[in-house]
C-alpha cells in the first residue's frame, strides 16, 4: 500500500507531483502537529526541518530593533516552509512562527536535498513556488505601506481563513496588531466596526467570520492579486467559498 493511500495529501504542491515523486518524498516525511506560537526556524541558522503544511499555517516575520515583529508572509497548505533550499542554500532567511494550529508533513533538510536529486518535477514545482513567494513578499510590502488598516485586516482574515479551512480563528487583538505592524487600539477599532457590520464576531481571543462575501468587498485588491499570482504559476488554487453566513438572531 502506498503512502498516499494511507494518508490523503492535502498540500497543494505535493498534489501536483507524479505519484512516484509523492511517494519518494513522503517516505522521508513524518506528520507533525504545528502549535500556535511555535518557532520553526530562525534567521541565519541552518535549516533542520522543512514543512509542507496541511491544515496548520505559518507566519514569516521580520524584526526591527525597537519594534514588534511584522508579518511579511503567510504559508499554509498552498506552499512550503523552507523553499529557498531549492537554491542549494541551507541558511534560513526569515523567521517562521506557527500562526494556526494544525498538521504538516516535516522532512529533514538533508533528506530533501537528496530527494530533489531524484525528483525533477518536485524541484521545478518548488522553484515555481519560490517565484510566487517572492512576488507575494513584494506585494505584502506595498500593501503594508499604502493600504488602509481596515482593508489590510479584511485581507489578512481572508488569507487566514483560506489556510485554516475554518470560519473560526484563534486570534487576539494584540496578536493581530503585531502581525499587521500597528497599534492594538487600531485593530480594536477596525474589528469593532466589522463586528457591528456583522462581518465577524469576536469573543475571548476567537474571531468567527460571519460574512466572507462582505469581507471580500472590504479587502484591498492584494488578496485577489496574490491568488492570481499563485494560479498563474502553479494552477488553480481554490479559495474558501465566498458564501455569506447569516448572523445568529
Amino acid at each position: 500500500m502506498s503512502l498516499l493511500t494511507q494518508s490523503i495529501v492535502q498540500n497543494h504542491l505535493l498534489e501536483r507531483l507524479p505519484v512516484s515523486e509523492q511517494n519518494e518524498l513522503l517516505q522521508h516525511c513524518e506528520k507533525v502537529k504545528l502549535t500556535f506560537g511555535e518557532e520553526l526556524c530562525l534567521p541565519d541558522q541552518p535549516y533542520q526541518y522543512l514543512y509542507f503544511p496541511l491544515d496548520g499555517f505559518v507566519s514569516l516575520v521580520t524584526k526591527v530593533a525597537g519594534h514588534t515583529p511584522l508579518e511579511i508572509g503567510l504559508i499554509g497548505n498552498e506552499g512550503m516552509l523552507g523553499v529557498t533550499l531549492v537554491l542549494d542554500i541551507d541558511t534560513v532567511p526569515i523567521q517562521a512562527v506557527v500562526q494556526g494550529n494544525g498538521m504538516a508533513w516535516r522532512i529533514e533538510a538533508k533528506a530533501l536535498q537528496q530527494v530533489l536529486k531524484n525528483c525533477p518535477q518536485l524541484r521545478r514545482c518548488l522553484q515555481q513556488y519560490l517565484f510566487v513567494l517572492l512576488q507575494q513578499l513584494a506585494l505584502n510590502a506595498g500593501c503594508a505601506h499604502f493600504h488602509l488598516l481596515e482593508q489590510r485586516l479584511a485581507r489578512w482574515l481572508l488569507m487566514s481563513q483560506d489556510r485554516a479551512h475554518s470560519e473560526q480563528l484563534q486570534l487576539t487583538h494584540q496578536f493581530l496588531a503585531q502581525m499587521l505592524g500597528v497599534r492594538r487600539s487600531g485593530v480594536t477599532v477596525a474589528a469593532s466596526v466589522m463586528q457591528r457590520q456583522q462581518l465577524i464576531s469576536y469573543t475571548r481571543g476567537e474571531i468567527k467570520i460571519l460574512n466572507r462575501a462582505a469581507l471580500l468587498t472590504q479587502s484591498c485588491q492584494c488578496y485577489q492579486l496574490s491568488l492570481n499570482s499563485y494560479n498563474a504559476a502553479l494552477g488553480d488554487l481554490k479559495p474558501t467559498p465566498a458564501e455569506e453566513v447569516a448572523p445568529a438572531p
